[in-house]
C-alpha cells in the first residue's frame, strides 16, 4: 500500500466517522433518539480518536506546516480558553438518585427510619439485634460512623 492510499484511507475514515460522531453529538444535545445514539456515539468516538491518531501520523509532515502559523496558534488559543470556560462555568449536577440518597443518609432518623419500618423502636431493634449501635447518633450516616460500616450496610439492615 503506497503512502498517499494510507493518507485517503486515514483522512476517509476520519471524516467518515467524524460526519457520524458530530450528528449523533447533536441529536444527544437535543435528546432524540437518545436509546440508539449514546452508545453509538461513546464507541464511535474511542474509534474516532484512533482515527485521528492515524490520520496525523500519515499526514504529520504536511500538518507540520500548519502547526507554525499564527492562525494555527491563535485558534489553539481560542481553544483553550473556551475549554477552560466550560469547566469553570459548568455547575456541579447532582445525580437525582443521589441526592436522594444523600438526603435519607444525612436526614434525623426519626424522619427517615419510617422509610424503612412503621416503628422506630422496631428499627433500632433490628439494628441492636445486628450489633449496630446508636450511641445517640442523630442520622445513619452518624450510625455508620460509630460502627464503622458503611450508610447502605445500615440500610440493608433496616430493610430486613
Amino acid at each position: 500500500m503506497t503512502k498517499n492510499q494510507k493518507r485517503d484511507i486515514a483522512t476517509s475514515i476520519t471524516t467518515l466517522i467524524f460526519l457520524v460522531i458530530g450528528t449523533t453529538g447533536v441529536l444527544m444535545y437535543f435528546h432524540i433518539f437518545d436509546k440508539y445514539t449514546k452508545e453509538m456515539h461513546e464507541i464511535l468516538g474511542l474509534v474516532f480518536v484512533g482515527a485521528v491518531f492515524l490520520h496525523v501520523f500519515f499526514n504529520f509532515s504536511s500538518m507540520k506546516q500548519y502547526f507554525k502559523k499564527k492562525t494555527f496558534f491563535i485558534v489553539s488559543l481560542l481553544t483553550l480558553f473556551t475549554v477552560v470556560m466550560f469547566i469553570i462555568n459548568t455547575p456541579e449536577k447532582t445525580h437525582p438518585k443521589k441526592h436522594i440518597l444523600n438526603t435519607v443518609i444525612n436526614a434525623n432518623i426519626e424522619k427517615t427510619f419510617p422509610l424503612f419500618t412503621n416503628d422506630i423502636d422496631l428499627a433500632i431493634i433490628k439494628l441492636e439485634e445486628a450489633g449496630i449501635k446508636i450511641n445517640g447518633a442523630k442520622t445513619i450516616r452518624e450510625i455508620s460512623i460509630i460502627n464503622k460500616k458503611s450508610p447502605f450496610e445500615i440500610i440493608d439492615i433496616l430493610n430486613l
